[in-house]
């Protein structure tokens, strides 16, 4: 039996740290495979505006400096390879640029191949047809209603033209829209010489991936019991030691902050799931429900029992559109009935707007520190006794002109508005154009993944496979971390879902996520008896309980509950639903 594959993340988003590659391999230098993530569903729109200004544009610039980053580790004989989707609407380009980085830098044996075919979207502008499979995944229209106004469409490929790069002898890999998993089941798949229709290996693989593919969610950000994570200034991004049996270990470098544990491997487990008995990937369908963990040592956490289906029959696309514009500003507001002010103050602008003819798609009026994160708001008794709020106003229309003329009243407020206004030194707000996102569908057989391997200048291509290391690393020591904070066992009364619970939330277009973790197996029950469907929806504000859903996951002591539609105001503060996870822990119990 081979040893494990070992594969790190060190790029969870367009924006995430540059130097983390670096100095994962600085502690981890014999890695067989490090992933970069880059791609989220707006960013190849943003991308589309950067290359309709730029033929060589369309991807991150940061991918170049990330493997400038990564020169002083292959000078010295480093063999790990590199994949990442970083090549955005134009891996061609971003290939290039990061070739005549390494060859300036005397590193051009690095092999580098691209893999695209994911742009679907002159396909889907010449369809003539109201294709049932292109109507929006969230609301069920048709995509007549925007199909003039399409800036991208990308297919989410799987792994399979990734793992055939690799076997070409590709060092770093770089792909257009690729689901984030895919980049690790790919190093997996040809690391093992797994079949692609394996598909429980497959399904490990792509839970491996799941949870390393947001960098440093796994290894403690953003975890509900974050104050208590040591060294968060140097959080470490994540690892995975793969078996051949796709069980695997979740880790990180040696000597970073942070930690692993079950409790941050289930929140990010549950983090953006769906169904967890059926999560959809290119590569195969993903039973959650069969996982097993298990707390090896300090740092190390085993997770074992995936069980794989078939693939969906179709490959999702991410399309984008113009939606017209926006714009958003805030005000401080301090003082005795801060609050009261503000609202009187937001409701002002908009009604004196409205008075001139000047309305809008969307608006919104939000008092940061007074409820702005919970859906459904707090009532003015909640909030009287607060002295300070930020006040937030944002408008969306197709018209640019109302959004300009909005963009133009905010700041008379700070004559004519509350005392203790301030914080006007940001000036106006700005116009932006508004890119809307659009999840279908697309037949797997109109898809043609193309692999093109760029040979290295001045020696032969190196060879696909890695050379076999005669023993895994000796294993770390690390000092002793205190567990994550919880409640006194022996406390009798818990007021708060957060005194038994931990959680973790996100979006899917336009509908939210929220995973709820009981802290103690025993919690469990009361999970089941306490956190219903009617609950959640009344704490949220929801009064049409078909648009939540609540799925059970046991082996994990875990709940996941998708909110439909709760996201259908891009303009609220929290469009993504990142905050709603605390919001449900402040739910009361009984």
């Amino acid at each position: 039996m081979s040893r494990p594959v070992r594969i790190g993340n060190a790029h969870g988003f367009w924006g995430d740290r540059i130097e983390a590659a670096a100095e994962m391999l600085a502690a981890e230098p014999d890695l067989d495979y490090v992933t970069l993530d880059f791609l989220a569903e707006v960013s190849m729109s943003l991308l589309a505006v950067q290359q309709s200004r730029d033929p060589n544009a369309g991807w991150p610039r940061d991918v170049v400096e990330v493997v400038r980053s990564l020169i002083p580790y292959w000078s010295n004989g480093g063999r790990c390879r590199l994949i990442t989707n970083g090549g955005g609407l134009n891996p061609l380009a971003c290939a290039q640029a990061c070739q005549q980085v390494l060859l300036d830098a005397g590193c051009g044996d690095r092999v580098i191949a691209i893999v695209d075919g994911d742009d679907v979207l002159e396909l889907l502008r010449a369809e003539a047809v109201d294709a049932p499979l292109r109507h929006n995944l969230d609301t069920g229209e048709s995509l007549s209603s925007v199909r003039e106004r399409l800036v991208t469409a990308n297919a989410y490929l799987g792994a399979q033209p990734l793992a055939e790069a690799l076997s070409r002898g590709a060092d770093i890999v770089i792909t257009g829209r690729v689901a984030d998993p895919s980049l690790t089941v790919a190093a997996c798949a040809h690391f093992h010489g797994w079949a692609w229709d394996d598909w429980s290996r497959l399904a490990g693989a792509t839970v491996a991936g799941h949870l390393i593919e947001c960098g440093t969610q796994v290894t403690g950000g953003i975890s509900t019991d974050w104050l208590s994570v040591p060294n968060v200034d140097r959080i470490g991004f994540p690892i995975v030691e793969v078996a051949d049996d796709a069980s695997f270990v979740v880790t990180k470098p040696r000597g970073t902050g942070g930690w692993v544990n079950e409790q941050t491997v289930k929140e990010q487990l549950v983090y953006e799931i769906g169904d967890p008995g059926a999560y959809l990937s290119p590569d195969v369908t993903v039973s959650f429900l069969s996982l097993q963990l298990t707390e090896e040592s300090t740092d190390r956490v085993r997770v074992s029992g995936a069980i794989g289906r078939p693939a969906p029959t179709t490959y999702k696309v991410s399309a984008t559109y113009r939606g017209g514009f926006r714009a958003a500003g805030e005000l401080t507001i301090c003082g005795v009935d801060a609050v009261a002010k503000a609202r009187r103050a937001g409701d002002a602008v908009l009604d004196r707007l409205r008075h001139d003819g000047a309305t809008f798609r969307e608006s919104v009026v939000e008092c940061l520190g007074a409820g702005a994160c919970e859906p459904r708001g707090r009532p003015a008794e909640e909030t009287a006794h607060l002295t300070e709020t930020v006040l937030r106003i944002a408008v969306a229309d197709e018209s640019r002109d109302a959004v300009e003329r909005f963009s133009r009243e905010l700041m008379p407020l700070i004559t004519a508005g509350p005392p203790g206004t301030t914080g006007y030194a940001a000036g106006r707000p700005r116009v932006q154009p508004v890119f809307r996102y659009w999840p279908c569908l697309i037949e797997r057989d109109r898809i043609a993944p193309r692999v093109e391997v760029f040979e290295a200048r001045g020696q032969a291509p190196q060879n696909s496979e890695l050379a076999e290391r005669d023993s895994v690393s000796d294993s770390h020591s690390l000092p002793p971390i205190l567990n994550s904070a919880v409640p006194d066992p022996g406390r009798e009364l818990r007021l708060q879902l957060g005194d038994i619970a931990t959680a973790r939330s996100g979006d899917k277009g336009i509908h939210a996520n929220i995973g709820v973790i009981a802290r103690r197996a025993e919690d469990f029950e009361r999970l089941l008896r306490e956190v219903t469907v009617e609950r959640v929806a009344a704490h949220l504000g929801i009064d049409d309980l078909s648009r939540v859903h609540r799925y059970e996951l046991p082996n994990l002591g875990a709940l996941n509950f998708v909110i439909r539609s709760i996201l259908a105001n891009s303009l609220r503060v929290d469009a993504q639903g990142k905050t709603l996870g605390q919001v449900l822990l402040m739910m009361p119990l009984a």
